[in-house]
This record gives structure tokens, sequence and C-alpha cells, in this order.
């Protein structure tokens, strides 16, 4: 795991500068979000500044895995993977969750504004054809840049998505 540490010690300074003697120190980026490996690299650049982080898993059916990331308490970011039928049009869902999303390379096709990133790759679960479907959302735009954020959502899911088709069973 990976720590922030000019951040933790510009807070350190700024609290003993203010007569303050206890700091915690910040959260350490981790190596795995709900059970899917991720880059702590790809990872931190998405995140907020805080003092601790939180994941919570949730599933909504068997097919489809959802994390949620929480900063002290205020959710972040949200990933999600999904099997799919290759028939399916998930196109169809991206074109109002990302309406003036740009095409980025990613997988076998994918978008992304500077909230969401969408990504879907061709795969096989025990012979049979599916299409695995991953998306991030962050929260909190106004805290960072807009452009900076796009791009960190795009690293993000470079990585996320082969290691959650793996931990899926999905493989090309």
């Amino acid at each position: 795991m990976r720590r922030r540490p000019l951040a933790a010690l510009a807070v350190l300074a700024a609290l003993t500068a203010a007569g303050c003697t206890e700091v915690q120190g910040e959260y350490a980026t981790p190596a795995e979000l709900c059970g899917v490996p991720v880059d702590p690299d790809a990872l931190e650049p998405v995140l907020l500044p805080g003092q601790k982080l939180t994941t919570s898993a949730s599933h909504a059916n068997a097919e489809t895995r959802r994390c949620d990331v929480s900063v002290d308490g205020s959710r972040i970011l949200t990933v999600e993977g999904r099997l799919a039928p290759p028939t399916e049009d998930y196109r169809a869902t991206w074109d109002w969750q990302l309406p003036q999303g740009e095409k980025v390379s990613i997988g076998d096709e994918a978008r992304s504004t500077d909230t969401i990133v969408a990504a879907a790759a061709r795969c096989e679960v025990e012979g049979a054809e599916h299409v695995f479907v991953a998306r991030a959302e962050r929260f909190y735009p106004r805290k960072d840049d807009a452009a900076e954020r796009r791009q960190a959502l795009i690293r993000l899911m470079t990585a996320y998505l082969p290691a959650a088709q793996k931990a899926a069973d999905c493989t090309a």
C-alpha cells in the first residue's frame, strides 16, 4: 500500500503551527477494490485526500459486482463490472449515462467523460460468449481539475477492466 507522504507532512506542519499535536495521517491507497486487484498508482489520482478510506461491495445479481469507495464518510468513487450476453446493447445505457462521452481506447469499446468512464470487452466464461461491461463514476467533480480527473479515470479503467474480467473468470 502506498501513502501520500508529502500531503501528510503538510498536514503535520499545519497542525503543529496551529498548536495541535495529534495527527492520524492519511489513508493508504489500496491495492484492490472489493476483491479486484488494482494498481494503487492508477487508483490514487482518482481519489481525494482524507484520513480514512472505506470500501463496500454489493452485488445486484450473480453477474454484477459493485464497489463503493468512500473517503472520510463521503462516497468518492463507484466501480462496477458485470457479465452480459453478447447480444446486449450496453451502448444504449452509455447513450444516456455518457451522452457526450468521447471514445477512448480500452477493451473492445469505451467512452469517457470527466466523471464517468465505461468500457466493454468480449470474453468467454466456461466456453460461452459474454461481454464484460465495466463502469467507474467519480463524485465531487468540483474538488479537482476536470481534464486531469478524466485522464485519471481512463488510467483506472485501463487497469480495472482486465483485472475485473479475470476476477469474474471471463477470459479472452
